[in-house]
């Protein structure tokens, strides 16, 4: 543990001494000297690999030094910079989201420090004079994704201890004081408005196609001291800003961002191995939320399929990037399975055996059953920790609201993209019932439809559940009419060509080229445009082969040749006979 003397204020006026651990010592010293010479590579293993070691040896389960003494440490050693010093803070936060001894002060004190931070790197990204500023912080592109991965975490964290609190706030009066007080403590405006900057910098989200091609191909091929600090932290915010809009349900727009970059195998992210994964996971689990089935397994098995192929690659990751690495790798599973069940798109067979050998059981279950709880289930498990973005004001109009009125705010961003999600689900299960009842009928009435489908039990039980008196309710063939609507309009999805991710192709994926139906009046009539083979045609050609062939057997409308070869044949064999037996 840290060792030191008497304060400046101690016996005799004596300066304080402090000392730590040797590790924590090199460490601290490396920190200093591997960003004041630049030393991108030094630095990459220093975040990546030092200081979990040291964590887990040292601050396991307690703080590093508190920032006061290491300031003084490096005062000690004549090493004592601002960037050093917030550079340091920021890691002994992150320590402390790790360990899980979070105050509100430390959120607060984590915000300035992440405030202070991004003001100089924003600083040194922009090119206002025309002077380039750009290498005056060089650093790995490992730091900079954990390090905008974190802020957005901490942000998160931060969500959830607003909703927290607020559905208690009788039991929360400090904290709600506490956060009305300090109101831009990570507040979503401001952090999205960040990001966003970050993301501005750069101009390669506005070149053209081609030329962005060749720019991030250029890129992919230099060491990581000649990459610019504007061009990485703008391609690794856009990768952040995917998933802060993941987070808060807004799936269009998450694409939108992530489609500023280039998906290809020669992009900035494949040197991160966590952001690679994570652009994937959460361009997937949108597509699913949107419903495109078929473009969430594609995307998936694309990954998924490179997976497999680098387990080496993948043992050789940090601990602690492992476990996350296998948590992802899980979830995109389960989402491809999800996502099979709904539409009938194939699967690739390296994908397929993978899932089979693993996951068998939820495989084949979900393909038989109906039951919604069985997607919920598998919902929690695949979908992120969703955020409400309160806004400040919001906040404390909720924060009086509740102190005045005695009630509680009850909003769960969970629930809500679980039940919009399961509503998806319904639409796509009654899908393949109509289905199934188009190899029965080709017309049926929409009262006996809505009989074999026991719309009448489930009138019976919304009005026992008293959700709404049967009074109220439409009738069964206006129930049965609506759904069918639905079910039509659920089974249309986009699939990605070319462009930009968010932009595709309309299909029915679902019922396919074969399948269609419209109501008329109170009759659902149901086309099949399945393909009968035709085998007339057929037939026709072989029977004139053969009369053609017998002709020329025959000899009559046959050229001369077969005549003579004929003639000839009965020559030979004229007077043999067969064996007697």
């Amino acid at each position: 543990m840290a060792e030191y003397g008497e304060g400046e204020n101690g016996v005799g006026g004596v300066e304080k001494l402090v000392s730590f651990e040797e590790e924590v010592e090199t460490f601290l010293i490396n920190l200093h000297d591997f960003v004041y010479h630049r030393n991108a590579e030094a630095i990459k293993k220093l975040f990546d690999t030092d200081f979990y070691a040291i964590s887990d040896i040292y601050f396991k389960n307690i703080r590093w030094p508190s920032i006061k003494l290491v300031d003084i440490f490096y005062k000690q050693k004549n090493r004592f910079h601002n960037l050093i010093h917030s550079l340091y803070e920021e890691l002994y936060y992150r320590h402390v989201f790790i360990i899980n001894d979070v105050t509100l002060e430390d959120r607060k004190n984590s915000w300035d420090n992440y405030k202070c931070l991004l003001n100089f790197i924003s600083s040194i990204c922009s090119d206002p004079s025309g002077d380039t500023n750009d290498n005056v912080l060089v650093m790995p592109n490992v730091w900079i994704h954990e390090f905008l991965s974190e802020y957005l975490y901490q942000y998160q964290s931060m969500c959830h201890y607003k909703l927290k609190i607020l559905k208690n706030p009788e039991e929360n009066k400090e904290g709600i004081e506490f956060l009305i007080k300090h109101a831009d403590v990570f507040e979503s405006s401001i952090v999205l408005e960040v990001l966003h900057s970050l993301l501005l910098k750069a101009e390669f989200s506005t070149l053209p196609d081609e030329e962005r091609s060749i720019f991030v191909h250029n890129v992919f091929h230099i060491n990581n001291e000649e990459i610019t600090s504007r061009y990485q932290f703008a391609y690794f915010a856009c990768c952040v800003l995917l998933k802060a809009y993941v987070l808060m349900g807004d799936y269009y727009t998450a694409l939108k961002i992530i489609s500023s970059i280039e998906l290809s195998h020669k992009a900035l992210y494949w040197k991160v191995t966590l952001c690679h994964i994570n652009i994937f996971y959460h361009i997937a689990f949108s597509y699913m939320m949107l419903r495109r089935y078929n473009d969430s397994i594609k995307i998936l098995s694309q990954i998924l399929i490179y997976l497999a192929k680098q387990k080496v690659h993948l043992s050789n990751q940090q601990r602690y990037e492992q476990s996350q690495i296998h948590k992802l790798m899980d979830k995109m599973y389960l989402i491809v399975i999800i996502c099979h069940s709904l539409t009938n798109t194939r699967l690739d067979e390296t994908v397929l055996q993978s899932i089979k050998e693993n996951y068998s059981g939820r495989f084949y279950a979900l393909l038989q059953t109906t039951n919604e709880q069985a997607y919920a289930d598998l919902f929690y498990k695949v979908a992120p920790k969703f955020i409400d973005p309160l806004s400040n004001i919001s906040f404390q109009l909720l924060a009086n609201f509740e102190n005045v009125q005695n009630q509680t705010y009850n909003s769960d961003p969970m629930t809500t993209q679980l039940n919009i999600f399961l509503k998806d689900v319904s639409y796509q299960k009654k899908a393949f019932h109509f289905i199934s009842y188009s190899k029965l009928y080709h017309n049926i009435q929409l009262k006996k439809l809505s009989s074999l489908m026991n719309y009448g039990e489930h009138r019976r039980l919304v009005a026992e559940l008293g959700e709404a008196p049967s009074g109220e309710l439409p009738p069964n063939e206006e129930l049965v009419a609506s759904d069918i609507m639905s079910v039509k309009n659920s089974g249309r999805q986009l699939v990605w060509k070319e462009g930009p991710l968010y932009k595709g192709e309309v299909v029915t994926s679902v019922f396919g080229s074969s399948f269609d139906f419209y109501i008329d009046m109170d009759i659902l009539n149901i086309k099949t445009r399945a393909q009968q083979k035709i085998f007339i045609d057929y037939f026709v050609h072989q029977i004139n082969m053969c009369k053609n062939l017998s002709n020329h057997l025959q000899g009559t409308g046959a050229p001369h040749a077969y005549k003579a070869k004929y003639d000839n044949f009965r020559r030979k064999n004229k007077g043999k006979g067969r064996a007697k037996a």
